[in-house]
C-alpha cells in the first residue's frame, strides 16, 4: 500500500513539473514573440531612415529570434525577406549571398508548411530570392542569381495558381514576368542558351502565360528574340505563344 502511495505521488509531482516547464516554455515562446513584432519595427524604421546598418541588426537579431521558435517558417521567411530588402538597397553581396542559401533552404520545408500559412510563407519567400537574385546578378554573380531566380520562379507559378483573380494576382504576374526574364538573362549570361530558352518557354506554358501583363509579354519575346543562335521559327513560335508579334528589326 506505501509503495501504491509512492508511486502515485511520483507521477503527480512528474505531471506537476511538466506541466511547470511547458507553462515556462509558453511565456518564453511569446517573450520572444513580443521581441520579434519589436526587432522587426525597429529595423523597418531603419531602413525608412535610410539606416542600413540599423535595419541589418534589427532584421538579423529577429531572424535569430524566429530561428529558436519551434514550428515558425513563415516568421523565418519573413526576417529573411526583411534581410533580403536591405541587400536590395545596398548592393550587399555577402549578405544577399547568405540570405538566398538560407531562403533556398526554407524552401526546401514547403510542403511541411500548414495549408493556412503557405500563402504567406511562400510569397515572403519568393520575394526573398527576386531581391537577392537581382543584388547577385548586378554583381555578375549568375550562377548564384539563377538557382534563386529559379525557385522564385516556381514559387510564383504556384502562388498565382492557387490565387483568385485580384489585385494580389496581378502582381504575381508582375514578378513572375520579371523572374522568368531575370532567369533567362542569367543562363544567356552563362552561356547555357538552350536553359534560357527554356526559362523564356515557360511564359507560354497553359496557366501561366494569363498571369504576364502584355507590356512584358512584349520584352519577354525581344529578350527571347536576343539569344543567341535562336532560329527565327522558333521566335515566332514564341512570340505567338505569348500572343504577341516579334520586334521589329
Amino acid at each position: 500500500m506505501v509503495k501504491v502511495k509512492y508511486n502515485n505521488f511520483i507521477a503527480l509531482i512528474v505531471v506537476i513539473v511538466s506541466f511547470c516547464l511547458n507553462a515556462c516554455s509558453l511565456e518564453s515562446s511569446r517573450q520572444k514573440i513580443d521581441s520579434w513584432h519589436q526587432l522587426r519595427a525597429t529595423g523597418k524604421a531603419s531602413l525608412d531612415k535610410q539606416d542600413y546598418a540599423g535595419a541589418e541588426k534589427s532584421f538579423k537579431d529577429a531572424l535569430s529570434i524566429a530561428q529558436q521558435l519551434n514550428f515558425q517558417p513563415v516568421r523565418q521567411a519573413v526576417s529573411l525577406a526583411d534581410l533580403s530588402r536591405v541587400c536590395l538597397a545596398t548592393d550587399n553581396i555577402a549578405l544577399a549571398s547568405n540570405i538566398s542559401a538560407q531562403a533556398l533552404g526554407l524552401a526546401n520545408k514547403r510542403s511541411q508548411i500548414p495549408k493556412k500559412q503557405s500563402d504567406q510563407f511562400e510569397s515572403e519567400l519568393a520575394q526573398c530570392l527576386y531581391n537577392t537574385a537581382a543584388v547577385l546578378a548586378k554583381a555578375k554573380k549568375y550562377d548564384e542569381a539563377a538557382i534563386a531566380y529559379g525557385e522564385a520562379k516556381a514559387i510564383f507559378i504556384d502562388l498565382y495558381k492557387r490565387s483568385a483573380v485580384n489585385a494580389s494576382n496581378l502582381i504575381i504576374g508582375f514578378y513572375l514576368a520579371q523572374t522568368i526574364d531575370n532567369l533567362g538573362i542569367s543562363y544567356k549570361e552563362l552561356g547555357q542558351l538552350k536553359r534560357a530558352r527554356q526559362a523564356y518557354w515557360t511564359a507560354g506554358e497553359d496557366g501561366v502565360a494569363q498571369a504576364v501583363p502584355y507590356f512584358l509579354k512584349e520584352k519577354l519575346v525581344k529578350d527571347y528574340c536576343a539569344i543567341p543562335d535562336t532560329d527565327k521559327l522558333d521566335k515566332q513560335k514564341y512570340a505567338a505563344a505569348l500572343g504577341c508579334t516579334l520586334p521589329q528589326t
